[in-house]
């Protein structure tokens, strides 16, 4: 009897099922974006400092009397500073945990993250825009390394890798499809 299977594939022998192996500079990615992270940190860190301090207030004091707000009082400039720091919180935890996630599965080779971290990047760099805190060169340190991984994950080893990766997925679906 032959011992080839019914439907007369070739037995998967060696390198050519395995998937793509990551390049060196996928780590250099990862690390680029956790050293975003730790930024992103840092700068609501000073954040929080800034949006708690009398100049602020002072700040938040000339801005509404621009608007010809009247009734400032002590309760008002409190309740804008807690809700500052609270923006500033809730979204530092956010950013974090998307450049820890993406940086993971950029790691992996997953397209979509390669996508998403590209959103990350430019909304990062959309916020810079008129930054005037004391952390504001923390924001600049993480745009440049999020840019910067972003801009990785589409050249060289990188742009290859994922090629490779997608190339594996829908080859081992195909596969799958052919067996049932």
């Amino acid at each position: 009897m032959n011992k080839m299977p019914r439907d007369n594939r070739i037995p998967n022998n060696g390198m050519a099922g395995q998937a793509p192996v990551a390049p060196p500079v996928m780590n250099t990615i990862f690390w680029l974006l956790m050293g975003a992270a730790v930024a992103q940190i840092i700068a609501a860190v000073f954040g929080v400092l800034h949006a708690s301090s009398d100049a602020y207030r002072q700040d938040a004091i000339k801005q509404l009397a621009a608007q010809n707000v009247t009734d400032v009082n002590a309760d008002m400039l409190e309740m804008m500073s807690v809700a500052t720091v609270g923006t500033i919180t809730v979204v530092a935890v956010a950013a974090v945990i998307l450049y820890v996630l993406i940086g993971l599965f950029l790691k992996k080779g997953m397209g979509w993250a390669r996508l998403a971290g590209t959103g990350l990047a430019l909304i990062s760099f959309s916020r810079y825009m008129g930054v005037n805190t004391p952390g504001g060169m923390a924001t600049l340190l993480q745009i440049v390394l999020g840019v910067g991984a972003m801009v990785l994950c589409f050249m060289g080893p990188a742009a290859v890798f994922f090629k490779d990766k997608r190339t594996h997925k829908l080859a081992r679906r195909k596969n799958a499809r052919l067996a049932r």
